[in-house]
């Protein structure tokens, strides 16, 4: 499992903004364009959602894998 925090850290680097925040979920959307990602208000976040939610976002496998392995230690 992967922190809120280091996900929001990574999202943001790869330039989305905070919108909004729902019942169970913050809105998160790209800058200039107009993917959204739906981030759960847990404090820690599924191996699966992260991975899903990073290739969606334009990241490769091995970008993917590395970042799970530093925020999981």
């Amino acid at each position: 499992m992967v922190s809120k925090e280091s996900f929001v850290n990574k999202i943001r680097k790869l330039n989305y903004t905070f919108k909004s925040q729902q019942k169970r979920t913050d809105l998160w959307r790209k800058k200039g364009g107009t993917h959204c990602i739906f981030v759960p208000l847990k404090d820690k976040l599924e191996d699966e959602f992260v991975i899903s939610a990073l290739r969606q976002a334009g990241e490769n496998d091995k970008e993917i894998q590395a970042f799970l392995s530093s925020a999981r230690s």
